[in-house]
């Protein structure tokens, strides 16, 4: 069976709130663990809109409270930071936490250009530099932490430069498939053939991250896709729009218009979107899939998850362990 992440991307919707937005995640890392997922993910964005600027304490507070699920992050942005920082972090996270946490890297700007400009520090080293260098602290080459099992880390990205670092370190590579709206194996066989072993892994392991809208009522999933398209034109707001908005805009003929479908969001009923995962999958062969889904309802959101679990047994797993 495919191994399930559950991806949060942590926005702050109208209703809920940026509390609301935190707490709602906890949540759905323990609705994941009770659905069967193997890890629970958070994703590291920056702006009134986003949710989880400091991802490492959501991590923290969904791993307390959960018992088996793995926790950690989609996307650490890896540029911000010192790598012994980084390092340090997870190293104390896994000793609360022994073989649960993971560590998610990646250099996505995670935030509008002027948050970006405040983020960033002078004389920083390159991305590749830093991905060394905190290989380097995690294996305890540089003798600078407590001794701990390192976190498993993985470097998520959506191009070929995230593929060949991925390869060239020894990672698991996560492809952030939403980002496109095709499909792209190119980068997964870019990353599968140029695969050096290293010490977080010996064989390539390849996870899809994939944005879903899917619901048992096609209107929840038409507000679903209305809720996205909203959201990535809300420039001024400092929430996205809430479930009774969305009904309200309905209500008034003012949703924007559907988007051609593609496969930046699957999107549909269950019969639909398993159709198009099967598809991906047997594209891709992923070793596991990385779920998200946008929706201001955390009922519906959760919903989507277990709908999700249901139909990954029937898709065709890759044979690589």
């Amino acid at each position: 069976m495919m191994k399930l992440t559950a991806f949060d991307q942590v926005l702050v919707y109208g209703g809920t709130g940026p509390a609301g937005a935190a707490r709602e995640s906890v949540q759905l890392a323990v609705a994941a663990e009770r659905l069967g997922y193997h890890r629970f993910w958070v994703a590291e964005h920056h702006g009134t809109t986003s949710g989880c600027g400091s991802p490492e304490i959501l991590v923290a507070a969904a791993a307390a409270a959960t018992g088996t699920i793995r926790v950690g992050t989609a996307s650490v942005l890896l540029p911000h930071y010192a790598p012994l920082k980084v390092a340090t972090t997870f190293n104390l996270l896994e000793r609360l936490h022994p073989g649960r946490i993971d560590l998610g890297i990646g250099r996505g700007p995670g935030a509008a250009e002027r948050v970006t400009r405040l983020l960033a520090r002078e004389g920083e080293a390159p991305y590749h530099e830093k991905i060394a260098q905190l290989l380097a602290h995690l294996t305890a080459e540089t003798d600078l932490l407590p001794d701990s099992t390192p976190p498993q880390l993985w470097l998520t990205g959506s191009g070929a430069g995230g593929a060949h670092l991925a390869a060239h370190y020894g990672l698991p590579f996560c492809l952030a498939q939403f980002a496109h709206g095709d499909l792209r194996p190119d980068l997964v066989e870019l990353y599968r053939e140029n695969f050096r072993p290293g010490p977080f892994g010996v064989l390539p392991r390849v996870a899809v991250a994939v944005r879903v809208a899917c619901a048992d009522d096609p209107g929840d999933v038409r507000l679903m896709r209305a809720g996205l398209a909203l959201g990535a034109t809300s420039t001024g707001r400092r929430t996205l729009p809430s479930w009774d908005e969305l009904h309200a805009l309905a209500a008034s003929g003012s949703l924007p218009a559907e988007e051609p479908a593609d496969l930046s969001v699957l999107a549909g009923a269950p019969a639909e979107v398993s159709e198009r995962l099967a598809a991906l999958t047997a594209a891709y062969a992923p070793d596991e899939l990385a779920i998200t889904t946008l929706c201001p309802d955390l009922g519906l959101r959760i919903r989507t998850f277990e709908l999700l679990r249901a139909m990954v047994p029937a898709a065709p797993a890759a044979a690589r362990s």
